[in-house]
């Protein structure tokens, strides 16, 4: 009867999670659709071609759900499209069509994106992706003219995403680095709540923890990677985003300290891990008392860096003073390693809150101060 009780709540939790997803990607959405049909508007009424499928396909895969880094995927799709369409129509010219025709375009097309997909061109799979599926299409479809209709469309999906990316609609580049930003810092007070829980007692330590925990926090800090080279990005070719190229200077060597802090909080849960696993005798125990505390208070902090920069101060503080304990009354070489995880931890999100705290541009005018120097 209680579970049953608990659907109703259960849905509606559900249901809001996907309200609120699709209200903060809305206009990404419409963006990419409106793009869409522009695409095969243009590819099929203005320019005629017979079968403008792959003009709003590539449009859509541009710009896809997400504005992190739109213009480069783009421009990795038009250069992948126009290689591998090259090796296609190569290979059919010296061997015609057919099962090894296809396999050696396909070798051929991956080895090049290996070859040449290096650093802004070979960043994620859509170069390679491209060519490969371009080699192989001109080889399984082929007929004249293909070759050149589909570089057409690719050349008007991928233009209008760049149209849109770059000049229309470009992203915010800080609300993109502080969303990335966030969600590291969730995940990494989740860590910390949890680690608590397990110095307490409250929960038990898996044989394999805090594994478990790395996965999802690399998973956010790679989401801050693509957030602070979108952010770079935009700021560089977007003429609507170029006031802020300070302010995002700033947010940008902040996300640096963030992902400092990640290494240490999942440093801090190695440390105590084999107290609070299942195997340990006594537990917690084991751990000195000042722990526990320590690891609400850098929750606590953790949870208002973003949002209340002046209350995680306070909850720093408090932390700091609960490292200094742990310090003074280390006595054994895992007690001073265990105060040296915590110290780092308090330093890198006071870090954190300081450069959140500091005005847009403050850092851009500090390193040219220290250039003047």
């Amino acid at each position: 009867m209680t579970s049953l009780q608990t659907l109703p709540s259960t849905g509606y939790r559900a249901a809001l999670a996907v309200s609120q997803r699709l209200r903060s990607r809305w206009f990404t959405l419409a963006q990419t659709s409106v793009a869409a049909g522009l695409a095969w508007y243009l590819a099929k009424d203005v320019f005629h071609h017979p079968q403008p499928f792959f003009a709003p396909i590539s449009a859509a895969v541009c710009l896809s759900i997400s504005n992190v880094l739109r213009a480069q995927r783009a421009i990795q799709m038009i250069i992948g499209v126009t290689l591998g369409i090259g090796i296609g129509l190569l290979v059919h010219g010296l061997l015609g069509a057919g099962a090894v025709p296809i396999g050696i375009a396909a070798l051929i097309s991956l080895s090049l994106a290996v070859a040449l997909g290096q650093g802004y061109i070979g960043q994620g799979m859509m170069f390679a992706n491209q060519t490969v599926v371009s080699s192989i299409l001109v080889l399984a479809l082929y007929r004249s003219g293909l070759g050149f209709d589909r570089i057409s469309d690719a050349l008007i999906g991928g233009g209008l995403a760049i149209v849109f990316a770059v000049l229309l609609f470009p992203a915010d580049p800080l609300k993109v680095l502080r969303r990335a930003r966030i969600g590291v810092l969730k995940v990494l007070q989740i860590v910390l709540s949890r680690s608590a829980d397990v110095v307490a007692g409250r929960r038990e330590a898996g044989l394999d923890w805090p594994l478990p925990a790395v996965d999802r926090v690399h998973e956010q800090v790679g989401g801050l990677i693509q957030a602070r080279a979108t952010a770079r990005q935009v700021v560089r070719v977007s003429p609507r985003r170029w006031r802020l190229r300070d302010a995002v200077q700033g947010a940008d060597h902040q996300a640096v300290h963030v992902a400092l802090l990640a290494v240490s909080v999942l440093q801090l849960a190695r440390v105590i891990a084999p107290a609070g696993s299942a195997g340990a005798e006594g537990g917690g125990d084991r751990l000195p008392g000042p722990v526990h505390a320590v690891l609400v208070e850098l929750a606590a902090a953790t949870a208002l860096a973003d949002s209340d920069p002046a209350g995680a101060c306070a909850y720093t503080a408090a932390a700091r003073r609960h490292a200094s304990v742990l310090l003074d009354q280390a006595r054994q070489r895992n007690d001073v390693i265990l105060a040296d995880v915590v110290a780092a931890c308090v330093d890198d999100l006071q870090r954190v809150i300081d450069l959140r705290q500091e005005p847009p541009g403050a850092a851009g005018r500090r390193n040219q101060a220290r250039a003047n120097r």
